[in-house]
């Protein structure tokens, strides 16, 4: 596997920067509650001598306008699940990233009290691994984003937008990536091809020659060092000689190609797999973190307890490459299984064991605010950033969200903490619609005390589906209409806002029902799901059926080929002159069938409106008793009858008030009763 480590030096920091609305660049720390002391400062903090180490009274003097985030477990586990969360856009293999906190807390409690000495205890404890840094596999996603510095170059860029400092490293070791990263950063080169700022010296000949030399893989940096520091005169009587070795490579090129077309089986599949892999390679070579490289650094660079470290600095180890010329045996009976273990991790001898990044079926946020809101408008900027992170998680896992519990946490904790259900009829998926609903519906709220922490969490999710609007998809709404009810109903109430639907019985009255707009959507939901997977087993069942008639279709022209060849060739013939006017017959025949369609449509209408078998736009809640007298009845009757209803049969009439407008009415024992009005 190809590894690449990314070092975010000051992650906790800037989480709490993006999420909280701080400004970028400022003077930052986080500090532990129990011990009032620093554990890490920004960099704006750090230039002003700010450090880890010192007190809060300390601190606070050095950087008067220093602002102090106290530090919690939680904040570790919310920050390690976003960066996983975005980077999950860009490998399906995300390691996270370990908290320094956490694992110095880890060393602690597994120090051994007496002795360094190797012992049950010690070697309980798993092997650690480099803080502060998160790992992605890139093997894989190379060809996906063009090249491995386009995948970086992409990362880096979304990295900066959300207001992160970070650095990279490329590995086939994991643990020499990560240490790579953090010592070692990756310096990314400019690329040649992809330029847009040429040199106004270069002519357009030698532009196209280094292009074809790149993609061939003959490019060379000195060679173009060389060429835009040469002359004219010096490029011009070189040109002939590039010329004509670039038409000799050509030309040998060109009979290989043509060697390998005569080839078969598994000699063309090979050939195309490397032209897939050379189409996806980078043009742009990254060196890759090896042993020799990290060998000079210092010891303290190896994720080892501090006590571990301790000891080596007694025994005058200062460097990683000292400790690795060490007997192995020896190092065992000092220091234990775990620095063997990391050794052999190092080395590539023994492979390292990683926990991905699995996403969750469902999302759930909380975050602490660094100031008490006394109003709901104060909420608006966090819950904004919270929703655009659950927008992303959507997004990537295609799916769009029906209703969200939002928690209000007050700071009289004596309170019961506010619980909102915000819904979302049509299934949303966008921050900026997301963020416009929970504000509409958070109106009528009254906050009773300061809200000091809020929490979101989405359970009821159902497959994202896309509204076009395309002309055949005439019966879909539009995002228009969409929104404009999303926004009625959070204004209104659930209640109030309602959709008609139809409902399997054969009375007029109590064939259809109103239901609200989010029940709708999750019955449609389940019932698209439950559509996908009939329709899904339905093309399966019929491509095995076409498999199957096309071997047999096989079979048989293979056996008869060699007696009808010549008959086949006369066919041929009459085929190509055949399949010259297909294509004008083929628009033909579609318009004729068009017209007979329409022609078909209009004469149903036609024996509709003569027959009675339409229907009135209004229907009335329940039928009324009509006088025969008042109306006059025009066509009919229809009768609606169901054996499995006990109810008496009805016959249906289009009518006439004699007030004036056009009615539905039936007659049944009982007498004569209105149903319906025509518009």
């Amino acid at each position: 596997m190809l590894w690449l480590a990314v070092y975010f030096p000051h992650w906790l920091l800037q989480y709490q920067s993006y999420h909280q609305g701080l400004p970028q660049g400022g003077e930052l720390a986080l500090f532990e509650r129990q011990s009032s002391q620093i554990l890490i400062a920004s960099s704006a903090a750090a230039k002003l001598g700010v450090e880890p180490g010192q007190s809060l009274a300390t601190a606070q003097a050095l950087c008067p306008s220093l602002q102090l985030l106290a530090y919690e477990p939680s904040l570790s586990q919310e920050a390690s699940h976003w960066l996983c969360q975005w980077s999950y856009g860009y490998s399906a293999r995300v390691v996270p990233p370990v908290c320094p906190f956490e694992q110095a807390q880890q060393h602690r409690l597994n120090k051994p009290s007496k002795s360094h000495k190797a012992s049950k205890s010690s070697r309980s404890y798993d092997v650690p691994s480099v803080a502060d840094t998160l790992l992605l596999e890139v093997g894989s996603m190379a060809k996906i984003f063009g090249g491995l510095d386009r995948l970086i170059r992409q990362y880096q860029k979304s990295a900066q937008g959300y207001g992160l400092e970070c650095q990279f490293a490329l590995g086939e070791n994991a643990l020499l990536a990560q240490l790579g990263a953090r010592h070692l950063p990756l310096t990314l080169p400019a690329d040649v091809t992809c330029d847009n700022k040429r040199n106004p010296k270069e002519t357009r000949e030698s532009r196209c020659t280094k292009l074809g030399n790149s993609k061939r893989g003959n490019f060379k940096p000195e060679s173009l060092e060389s060429e835009i520091g040469a002359t004219a005169s010096t490029y011009l009587a070189n040109r002939e000689v590039r010329e004509a070795a670039l038409e000799e490579k050509n030309q040998e090129e060109k009979n290989q190609e043509e060697k390998a077309l005569g080839e078969k089986g598994q000699g063309e599949e090979t050939k195309a797999q490397s032209i897939d892999e050379q189409a996806g390679a980078s043009l742009v070579s990254l060196p890759l973190i090896a042993l020799k490289q990290v060998a000079p650094l210092p010891l303290s660079v190896l994720p080892l307890p501090g006590h571990v470290l301790q000891s080596c600095e007694n025994m005058g180890l200062t460097q990683v490459q000292a400790l690795l010329a060490l007997p192995l045996k020896e190092l065992g009976e000092r220091f234990g299984e775990s620095v063997l273990t990391l050794l052999a991790q190092l080395k590539g001898l023994l492979p390292q064991v990683h926990e991905f990044y699995q996403m969750p079926e469902s999302y759930r946020h909380k975050l602490e605010l660094l100031y008490e809101v006394s109003h709901l408008e104060g909420l608006a900027f966090p819950l904004g950033r919270m929703l655009g992170t659950l927008s992303a998680y959507l997004v990537q896992r295609q799916q769009a969200v029906l209703a969200l519990s939002l928690t209000l946490v007050f700071r009289d904790l004596s309170l019961v903490p506010l619980r909102c259900e915000i819904r979302y009829p049509f299934a949303e998926h966008r921050a900026d619609a997301l963020l416009k609903l929970c504000r509409v519906q958070l109106e009528s709220l009254t906050l009773a005390a300061p809200v000091i922490s809020l929490a979101i969490q989405a359970d009821t999710l159902v497959p994202l589906s896309v509204q076009t609007s395309n002309w055949w998809q005439g019966e879909g709404k539009s995002d228009a209409s969409m929104r404009l009810l999303s926004l009625l109903e959070a204004r209104l109430g659930a209640d109030k806002v309602k959709g008609l639907e139809h409902c399997s019985h054969h009375l007029p009255e109590l064939s259809w029902q109103s239901r609200s707009l989010s029940q709708s959507r999750a019955s449609q939901s389940r019932s698209g799901a439950l559509g996908g997977k009939r329709s899904n087993q339905a093309v399966s069942q019929s491509a095995s059926r076409q498999n199957t008639s096309c071997q047999s279709i096989s079979s048989q022209s293979v056996s008869t080929r060699g007696a009808s060849s010549q008959k086949f060739e006369s066919q041929a013939l009459e085929r190509q002159a055949y399949d010259r006017c297909a294509e004008p017959r083929a628009s033909y025949q579609g318009k004729t069938r068009a017209l007979s369609e329409e022609a078909t449509l209009f004469a149903d209408l036609f024996h509709g409106l003569c027959d009675g078998r339409i229907r009135p736009n209004w229907l009335l809640r329940q039928p009324e008793p009509l006088a025969p007298e008042s109306v006059s009845l025009l066509k009919g009757p229809e009768r609606l009858h169901s054996p499995w209803s006990a109810a008496s049969p009805r016959d249906y009439y289009l009518a006439r008030m004699h007030q004036g407008g056009l009615c539905w009415v039936f007659r049944s024992p009982e007498g004569l009763f209105l149903q319906g009005w025509f518009g």
